[in-house]
């Protein structure tokens, strides 16, 4: 019996079983590396932001089907899913069927109110479309680095929702005015645009002072302008945003923040080779070599992107510039803001 064409034929299938297996394993290598900076916002930026009781599982969209990594029971019990990846800590399924038809993810969701039996009520999961699908609807994003930015931006609202308080705080007192409205004054009162314009620049500047006295200086102008536009929206419209501005600036600029805590990180991360050769959408993270946060105007300035996004994540930097401690204070206390340990006494 001639055995050599037996082997190239075990050969040829083994290759094409290979090839099978590429699209499913490129889809591993990403969810394990969400999880890898997971771990090193927590070793660098962020303390407890990898702990197991603030887990948020993640769903994974392509075109056609879902894998979702630790998935809750109720989840499980929801959508038939089958195990295909197990690594240390982390499962990955794969459902019988694509958990939704919306053609694009990139969110921590969960269903709020009355109890319903929705896989996610009362339990965020986070929710991104595939590299490939993400750049269909955004296509500034170049590289697979600056997709998996954004998924930790996502997956910080998840560790904020798994803190009990500010989740009971949230949904019982700031939900009902969502981030939208904020907005639209904004965009809508010329005048309230320029008072948050001018609040944003003079928490830049403080940023930027080298001098002491200067830097409280700055910052008591910053309290009264924002006093005065507070006071006169709320005698225009009857009607104090305080405690949304609050929250949502927190939320918010602190996902942010944790964000741009990984360009920094890749600014210095050398290459994994192995993440290279198999998925040619990894670039060596070229984008944030010698990277410098004034070109990203969108992170900072409020007229480049939503305001309060930009006025938390430089409150953020405000108090790591003054050797404020706030990280192990926030969401555990549910109403506390970046704003209020700001105005501390000191």
């Amino acid at each position: 019996m001639n055995k050599a064409p037996i082997l190239l034929l075990l050969f040829c299938l083994l290759g094409c079983q290979k090839d099978k297996q590429r699209p499913e394993q490129k889809i591993f290598d990403r969810i394990l590396f969400v999880y890898h900076l997971k771990q090193s916002v927590e070793a660098n930026t962020w303390m407890t932001f990898d702990d197991p009781q603030y887990d948020v599982p993640l769903i994974y969209f392509t075109d056609s089907s879902s894998y979702v990594a630790n998935p809750t029971e109720k989840f499980l019990k929801t959508f038939k899913s089958e195990l295909v990846l197990e690594d240390g800590t982390i499962k990955i399924y794969k459902t019988q069927k694509r958990v939704d038809d919306s053609p694009f993810h990139m969110e921590t969701g969960m269903t709020l109110g009355d109890p319903t039996p929705d896989f996610n009520y009362h339990s965020p999961f986070m929710m991104c479309s595939s590299f490939e699908e993400t750049v269909k609807t955004i296509p500034d994003v170049g590289s697979m680095d600056e997709w998996t930015t954004m998924i930790i931006h996502e997956y910080f609202h998840g560790f904020q929702y798994k803190h009990k308080p500010y989740m009971d705080y949230y949904e019982n007192e700031i939900v009902q005015i969502q981030p939208d409205s904020l907005t639209t004054f904004y965009k809508k009162l010329p005048w309230f645009k320029q008072s948050i314009d001018a609040e944003n620049q003079l928490l830049i500047d403080a940023i930027a002072e080298k001098d002491s006295i200067q830097t409280k200086k700055i910052i008591q102008t910053f309290w009264g302008k924002r006093k005065q536009r507070r006071w006169q929206f709320q005698q225009k419209h009857k009607f104090s945003l305080d405690k949304f501005e609050k929250c949502y600036e927190t939320m918010e600029g602190t996902a942010r923040y944790v964000e741009f805590s990984l360009y920094k990180d890749f600014a210095i991360r050398k290459p994994d080779e192995s993440l290279l050769k198999s998925d040619s959408s990894f670039k060596s993270f070229a984008k944030f070599k010698n990277y410098n946060l004034q070109k990203d105007k969108w992170l900072y300035l409020t007229d480049k992107t939503t305001y309060f996004y930009a006025t938390g994540f430089n409150m953020a930097r405000l108090l790591d510039k003054l050797g404020i401690e706030y990280k192990s204070r926030l969401f555990k206390d549910g109403k506390i803001s970046l704003e209020d340990i700001l105005r501390e006494p000191r």
